[in-house]
């Protein structure tokens, strides 16, 4: 394991496994050791039972949860830690792209949504972003929302009527769980103007924050 002076002065993030596959956990945990060694591991659980009962005793900043577990499902299991421990980001692992799935776990209060075929280098940033209070998804989950929302046209309650083009790519890219700078820098624009969209976006879909703008985009558009 690693300790924070052994990592700098970069934060450590205490991140918890939860999946019912050892292989699969340890894969996982191999991944994010390679990629970040200030990701620090403090507990495996690979049923809905350990992680309810360990979570409070490992106090992890971050959870990596499966959806389909022996015992229950992962969603309902993180609305219930999310009603204990408001405090920790959860994400969840899955190999279902069903965007109803993410609908649900957004809903019941997960910070993110990442299919298991997820490299090292992406589920670090996104572990990173959800601790610092982000919502993030996949490329692939946030590709699919975005397409649904650039077909859905003739509702008002469709954010493809009320953003604009530009608006849009910018949520999009908050879906990614990109900062303002890189927002900035991806679409050729200035902080300021990432800025001035974002306030507009929150605006529009009566939101105030990036979660709840992230959110409101699938649950408007997409579903």
């Amino acid at each position: 394991m690693t300790s924070e002076s052994e990592t700098g002065t970069r934060e450590v993030v205490r991140v918890l496994l939860v999946d019912d596959h050892p292989l699969f956990r340890a894969g996982v945990a191999q991944r994010l050791m390679e990629t970040d060694s200030s990701l620090l591991i403090v507990a495996e659980c690979g049923t809905v039972r350990e992680v309810l009962e360990y979570a409070p005793r490992a106090r992890p900043d971050v959870i990596l949860m499966d959806i389909g577990m022996p015992d229950g499902n992962g969603i309902e299991a993180t609305r219930q830690l999310m009603a204990d421990m408001p405090e920790v980001a959860i994400i969840i692992l899955s190999i279902y792209d069903d965007i109803q799935y993410v609908d649900a776990a957004l809903e019941a209060g997960a910070a993110g949504y990442f299919l298991k075929t997820v490299q090292g280098p992406e589920l670090a940033t996104a572990i990173r972003n959800a601790h610092e209070g982000d919502a993030v998804l996949s490329p692939e989950l946030a590709e699919a929302v975005f397409r649904r929302i650039s077909r859905r046209t003739g509702s008002t309650s469709a954010p493809a009527d009320l953003l604009s083009g530009r608006e849009l790519d910018v949520l999009r890219l908050l879906a990614l769980g990109r900062a303002n700078k890189e927002i900035a820098r991806e679409l050729e624009l200035s902080v300021r103007t990432v800025e001035a969209h974002l306030r507009s976006i929150y605006a529009k879909l009566q939101v105030g924050s990036r979660t709840e703008a992230v959110i409101a985009a699938i649950r408007k558009g997409a579903v």
